[in-house]
Formats: structure tokens, C-alpha cells, sequence
């Protein structure tokens, strides 16, 4: 965490990375790995080699608590003044399920350099997105919002269902060549009389 005890006055930033694996411009394009990267900063800053393009208070994002063990919390967040032929783009990507991490930076307002490093705010995956918009009558002129629900990967894994099959066909998937599994169907429903003599 960065020391901010010598410092009367500093600002802060925060990155959002957000990896859309299915991610197409139009229905008949094709899918294609794309990660987006964007601040609330006022400048393009750079973290782990990549660039976070400045959007600033075009960008929102909902408060989190912080806590010292790892709970399931939600974050929105808000990128408004979309384009409106940006708009296909959303609707024809996968973007549910899109893993999202969120950073916090410390910048000195005198010098602008940073202070510390990066830290980590929110690690999980977007859980649902709907898209807003503000139209101004008098104006003529539309606002498109695009809102991304987040779940905290502490979320995802408390709803995780884990296990296995005690089947052949699950054996198998796990452990080709073990045939310790193989006499469960002949086995199932069978009576066994415990006990007897």
C-alpha cells in the first residue's frame, strides 16, 4: 500500500481492465479476443506494459467496502457518452462473464508522479450489463450508458458446484486408464444383504 503520510494533498485513479474473449463489431463479424482498458484519470497511464486510455468522468464506479477477509461484493460499473455505432459492438459481444479486474492508483498533485504502486480494488467477472439511454428533447442529441454488474470472484467461487459422477464416463474423463468405476452400472439397484450369514 503506498505511504501517503508526507503528502498534504493527493488524487486518486482507477483502472479497469476488462477481458471480452468473444468480443465482434457487427452480428456477421467474427469473434475475436479483445481487451479493453480504460480510467477516471485525466491522463493514459501505463500498468504492467499496457495503456489505460482516460475517459474520465465518463467513468463511474460504485463504492466497495474494504474489509480484512475477502467477502462477496458487487461493483457497477457506469461508462456513459458511448457512441451510438459503438452500440452494435456491445450487443453483438459476449460480454457476460468477462473477467474484470479494477486498480487504484496514488498520484502527488503538485508533481503528478506516482506514489506507490498499483493496487488491486476488485478481481471478478461481469455478471449481467444493460444499456441506458438519456435522450435530451430540446438538445435532439442522445446519452448511451453502458452499465456492467460485477460479481467478486469470492462470489463466483461460493456459487461454484463442485464434484464429480461416480460413473464410468466420469472415471474416465479424469483417469483413462482406472476401470475401478466400470462394474457401477451392474451395481446399481442391486440388493446386498449385509449381515447375513
Amino acid at each position: 500500500m503506498a505511504n501517503l503520510d508526507s503528502y498534504t494533498s493527493v488524487k486518486t485513479g482507477l483502472f479497469v481492465r476488462l477481458q471480452i474473449d468473444a468480443y465482434r463489431t457487427g452480428s456477421g463479424g467474427t469473434y475475436q479476443n479483445q481487451v479493453l482498458r480504460f480510467s477516471d484519470y485525466d491522463t493514459t497511464v501505463t500498468i504492467d506494459s499496457e495503456s489505460y486510455v482516460s475517459v474520465g468522468k465518463l467513468l463511474n464506479i460504485s463504492s466497495t467496502s474494504s474489509e480484512l477477509r475477502a467477502s462477496s461484493q458487487t461493483v457497477t460499473v457506469s461508462l456513459s457518452g458511448v457512441p451510438t455505432n459503438a452500440i452494435a459492438e456491445i450487443i453483438h459481444s459476449k460480454i457476460k462473464g468477462a473477467p474484470i479486474k479494477i486498480y487504484r492508483g496514488y498520484f502527488d498533485v503538485a508533481t503528478d508522479t506516482q506514489i506507490g504502486t498499483f493496487e488491486q480494488r476488485f478481481v471478478g467477472s461481469v455478471n449481467n450489463y444493460s444499456l441506458q439511454e438519456e435522450f435530451d428533447l430540446l438538445e435532439r442529441e442522445a446519452n448511451n450508458i453502458v452499465l456492467l454488474e460485477c460479481a467478486s470472484t469470492v462470489d463466483l467461487l461460493s456459487q461454484k458446484i463442485s464434484g464429480r459422477k461416480t460413473n464410468p464416463e466420469s472415471q474416465n474423463r479424469y483417469f483413462p486408464n482406472d476401470t475401478a468405476f466400470d462394474r457401477v452400472p451392474t451395481l446399481k439397484g442391486t440388493k446386498f444383504n449385509f449381515g447375513a450369514q
